[in-house]
Protein backbone atom coordinates (compact mmCIF):
# COMPACT_ATOMS: atom_id res chain seq x y z
CA UNK A 1 0.00 0.00 0.00
CA UNK A 2 1.31 3.49 -0.58
CA UNK A 3 0.64 5.92 2.22
CA UNK A 4 0.52 9.78 2.33
CA UNK A 5 0.86 12.10 4.04
CA UNK A 6 -0.75 14.93 3.26
CA UNK A 7 -0.60 18.41 5.59
CA UNK A 8 -1.31 22.28 5.69
CA UNK A 9 1.22 23.85 7.72
CA UNK A 10 2.81 26.81 8.72
CA UNK A 11 6.74 27.74 8.65
CA UNK A 12 7.33 26.09 12.21
CA UNK A 13 5.58 23.37 10.86
CA UNK A 14 2.03 24.13 13.20
CA UNK A 15 -0.95 22.55 11.80
CA UNK A 16 -3.47 24.90 13.94
CA UNK A 17 -3.55 27.63 15.88
CA UNK A 18 -3.96 26.04 19.08
CA UNK A 19 -4.91 23.32 20.78
CA UNK A 20 -8.62 22.26 20.13
CA UNK A 21 -8.54 24.67 17.40
CA UNK A 22 -9.75 23.65 13.34
CA UNK A 23 -7.24 23.31 11.17
CA UNK A 24 -9.30 24.84 8.92
CA UNK A 25 -8.61 28.05 9.96
CA UNK A 26 -5.21 27.69 8.28
CA UNK A 27 -7.74 27.16 4.85
CA UNK A 28 -8.62 30.76 4.97
CA UNK A 29 -5.42 31.59 3.47
CA UNK A 30 -5.52 29.62 0.33
CA UNK A 31 -7.43 30.23 -3.12
CA UNK A 32 -10.40 28.34 -4.38
CA UNK A 33 -7.14 26.62 -6.76
CA UNK A 34 -5.32 25.68 -3.42
CA UNK A 35 -8.40 23.92 -2.33
CA UNK A 36 -9.11 21.80 -5.45
CA UNK A 37 -5.74 20.70 -5.47
CA UNK A 38 -6.37 19.14 -2.49
CA UNK A 39 -9.40 17.87 -3.61
CA UNK A 40 -8.50 16.65 -6.43
CA UNK A 41 -5.34 14.63 -4.54
CA UNK A 42 -8.21 12.99 -2.73
CA UNK A 43 -9.87 11.61 -5.71
CA UNK A 44 -6.17 9.93 -6.77
CA UNK A 45 -6.40 7.95 -3.39
CA UNK A 46 -8.55 4.41 -2.62
CA UNK A 47 -9.02 6.25 1.22
CA UNK A 48 -8.55 8.98 3.44
CA UNK A 49 -7.63 8.65 7.33
CA UNK A 50 -7.99 11.03 9.65
CA UNK A 51 -8.32 10.60 13.75
CA UNK A 52 -11.72 10.77 16.00
CA UNK A 53 -10.26 14.50 17.36
CA UNK A 54 -10.18 15.67 13.54
CA UNK A 55 -13.82 14.29 13.45
CA UNK A 56 -14.69 15.84 16.72
CA UNK A 57 -13.41 19.45 15.92
CA UNK A 58 -13.70 19.68 12.43
CA UNK A 59 -17.14 17.56 11.37
CA UNK A 60 -15.50 17.14 7.69
CA UNK A 61 -16.93 15.17 4.78
CA UNK A 62 -13.28 14.34 3.43
CA UNK A 63 -15.17 14.26 0.23
CA UNK A 64 -13.49 15.50 -3.20
CA UNK A 65 -15.79 18.04 -4.39
CA UNK A 66 -14.48 18.76 -7.19
CA UNK A 67 -15.29 15.41 -9.02
CA UNK A 68 -18.12 13.09 -9.16
CA UNK A 69 -17.98 9.33 -8.27
CA UNK A 70 -13.96 9.88 -6.79
CA UNK A 71 -14.58 9.68 -3.48
CA UNK A 72 -11.93 7.81 -0.88
CA UNK A 73 -13.24 5.46 1.82
CA UNK A 74 -13.38 7.52 5.09
CA UNK A 75 -10.92 5.45 7.52
CA UNK A 76 -11.02 6.71 11.59
CA UNK A 77 -8.65 5.03 13.78
CA UNK A 78 -10.20 5.47 17.29
CA UNK A 79 -9.00 3.51 20.95
CA UNK A 80 -12.44 4.03 21.74
CA UNK A 81 -15.08 4.30 18.64
CA UNK A 82 -16.40 7.01 20.32
CA UNK A 83 -17.52 8.76 17.27
CA UNK A 84 -20.42 11.12 17.51
CA UNK A 85 -23.54 9.61 15.69
CA UNK A 86 -24.07 13.02 13.69
CA UNK A 87 -20.69 12.88 11.95
CA UNK A 88 -20.48 13.78 9.06
CA UNK A 89 -18.66 10.80 7.84
CA UNK A 90 -21.13 8.38 9.41
CA UNK A 91 -24.77 9.74 8.39
CA UNK A 92 -23.89 10.86 4.91
CA UNK A 93 -23.79 7.97 1.53
CA UNK A 94 -20.17 7.88 1.74
CA UNK A 95 -18.36 4.47 2.36
CA UNK A 96 -16.29 5.04 6.40
CA UNK A 97 -14.22 2.63 8.12
CA UNK A 98 -13.90 2.52 11.72
CA UNK A 99 -10.59 1.22 13.57
CA UNK A 100 -10.86 0.21 17.00
CA UNK A 101 -8.98 -2.10 19.23
CA UNK A 102 -10.12 -5.29 21.16
CA UNK A 103 -10.37 -3.38 24.64
CA UNK A 104 -11.60 -0.14 22.86
CA UNK A 105 -14.91 -2.32 20.55
CA UNK A 106 -17.97 -1.51 22.03
CA UNK A 107 -20.43 -3.83 20.89
CA UNK A 108 -23.68 -0.84 20.87
CA UNK A 109 -21.76 1.34 19.24
CA UNK A 110 -20.73 -1.12 16.50
CA UNK A 111 -23.97 -1.76 16.00
CA UNK A 112 -24.84 1.57 15.44
CA UNK A 113 -22.03 2.10 12.83
CA UNK A 114 -22.61 -0.95 10.91
CA UNK A 115 -26.53 0.10 10.84
CA UNK A 116 -25.89 3.41 9.31
CA UNK A 117 -24.31 1.59 6.67
CA UNK A 118 -20.31 1.55 7.55
CA UNK A 119 -18.05 -0.83 8.91
CA UNK A 120 -15.25 -1.28 11.29
CA UNK A 121 -12.29 -3.44 11.74
CA UNK A 122 -11.11 -4.45 15.25
CA UNK A 123 -6.89 -4.07 15.49
CA UNK A 124 -4.88 -4.82 18.43
CA UNK A 125 -5.42 -5.43 21.81
CA UNK A 126 -4.99 -1.67 23.99
CA UNK A 127 -3.55 0.07 21.15
CA UNK A 128 -4.04 0.30 17.59
CA UNK A 129 -2.12 -2.00 15.55
CA UNK A 130 -1.65 0.15 12.70
CA UNK A 131 0.51 -2.16 10.79
CA UNK A 132 -2.40 -5.24 10.93
CA UNK A 133 -4.70 -1.97 9.99
CA UNK A 134 -2.92 -1.05 6.71
CA UNK A 135 -2.38 -5.42 5.78
CA UNK A 136 -6.30 -5.68 6.07
CA UNK A 137 -7.34 -2.20 4.61
CA UNK A 138 -5.28 -3.42 1.58
CA UNK A 139 -6.07 -7.34 1.37
CA UNK A 140 -9.84 -7.30 2.72
CA UNK A 141 -10.68 -4.30 1.90
CA UNK A 142 -8.91 -3.70 -1.74
CA UNK A 143 -7.55 -0.14 -0.41
CA UNK A 144 -4.16 0.18 -1.92
CA UNK A 145 -3.37 3.64 -1.37
CA UNK A 146 -4.38 6.05 1.50
CA UNK A 147 -3.82 9.72 1.91
CA UNK A 148 -3.31 10.65 5.64
CA UNK A 149 -4.80 14.24 6.57
CA UNK A 150 -3.40 13.45 10.11
CA UNK A 151 -2.81 15.46 13.07
CA UNK A 152 0.55 15.06 15.18
CA UNK A 153 -0.47 11.85 17.15
CA UNK A 154 -1.70 10.05 14.13
CA UNK A 155 1.09 11.22 11.66
CA UNK A 156 3.35 9.96 14.41
CA UNK A 157 1.62 6.69 14.84
CA UNK A 158 1.88 6.44 10.56
CA UNK A 159 5.96 7.46 10.96
CA UNK A 160 6.87 5.32 13.52
CA UNK A 161 5.33 1.98 12.17
CA UNK A 162 6.96 2.71 8.96
CA UNK A 163 4.22 3.22 7.06
CA UNK A 164 4.57 6.37 5.34
CA UNK A 165 6.11 6.66 1.72
CA UNK A 166 6.03 10.07 1.18
CA UNK A 167 5.12 13.26 2.69
CA UNK A 168 3.21 15.98 0.29
CA UNK A 169 3.12 19.63 2.90
CA UNK A 170 1.26 23.07 1.74
CA UNK A 171 3.75 25.05 3.93
CA UNK A 172 2.02 28.59 4.59
CA UNK A 173 4.48 31.65 5.00
CA UNK A 174 3.51 32.00 8.50
CA UNK A 175 4.75 31.99 11.76
CA UNK A 176 2.50 30.48 14.48
CA UNK A 177 4.62 29.11 17.84
CA UNK A 178 3.20 28.21 20.65
CA UNK A 179 5.31 25.29 22.84
CA UNK A 180 2.16 23.11 23.01
CA UNK A 181 1.05 23.88 19.74
CA UNK A 182 0.38 20.49 17.31
CA UNK A 183 3.32 19.81 15.27
CA UNK A 184 3.35 17.88 11.90
CA UNK A 185 4.39 14.92 13.93
CA UNK A 186 4.30 14.89 17.23
CA UNK A 187 4.44 11.71 19.87
CA UNK A 188 7.24 10.45 21.95
CA UNK A 189 10.03 11.46 19.38
CA UNK A 190 13.51 10.35 18.69
CA UNK A 191 16.67 11.36 20.86
CA UNK A 192 19.17 10.20 18.67
CA UNK A 193 20.37 10.46 15.10
CA UNK A 194 20.53 6.86 13.62
CA UNK A 195 16.53 6.20 14.76
CA UNK A 196 14.87 8.96 12.98
CA UNK A 197 12.98 8.33 9.70
CA UNK A 198 14.88 9.58 6.64
CA UNK A 199 13.15 10.77 3.98
CA UNK A 200 13.93 12.43 0.26
CA UNK A 201 13.91 15.74 -1.02
CA UNK A 202 11.86 14.84 -4.58
CA UNK A 203 10.23 18.32 -5.17
CA UNK A 204 9.68 22.02 -4.04
CA UNK A 205 7.54 24.11 -5.68
CA UNK A 206 6.50 27.77 -4.89
CA UNK A 207 3.26 28.57 -5.31
CA UNK A 208 1.42 32.15 -4.78
CA UNK A 209 -0.21 30.93 -1.15
CA UNK A 210 2.08 28.14 -0.26
CA UNK A 211 5.26 26.35 -1.02
CA UNK A 212 4.70 22.69 -2.15
CA UNK A 213 7.27 20.26 -0.65
CA UNK A 214 7.02 16.84 -1.07
CA UNK A 215 9.69 13.98 0.52
CA UNK A 216 9.80 10.37 -0.58
CA UNK A 217 10.97 7.58 1.84
CA UNK A 218 14.43 6.69 1.05
CA UNK A 219 13.24 2.87 0.04
CA UNK A 220 10.42 4.29 -2.06
CA UNK A 221 11.21 4.46 -5.63
CA UNK A 222 7.67 4.51 -7.24
CA UNK A 223 6.05 7.65 -8.75
CA UNK A 224 9.11 9.72 -7.88
CA UNK A 225 7.85 12.48 -9.78
CA UNK A 226 6.57 16.19 -9.07
CA UNK A 227 3.00 16.32 -8.34
CA UNK A 228 0.72 18.14 -10.43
Amino acid sequence: MKTTIFSQISIDGKLTLGAGNSSKDLFKLFSNEDLEFIHKFRGKVDGIMVGRKTIITDNPFLTNRYEENRNPVRIIPTSTMDIPPDSNVLVDKGRTIVATTEKGFDKEKADLITGMGKQYIVCGKEKLDFKELFRCLEEQHNIKSVMVEGGGQLNWSIVANDLADEIILMQLPIIIGGTSNITLVDGIGYRDMSSTKKYRIIDIQPRENYTLLRFARNAYTMHDRPVA
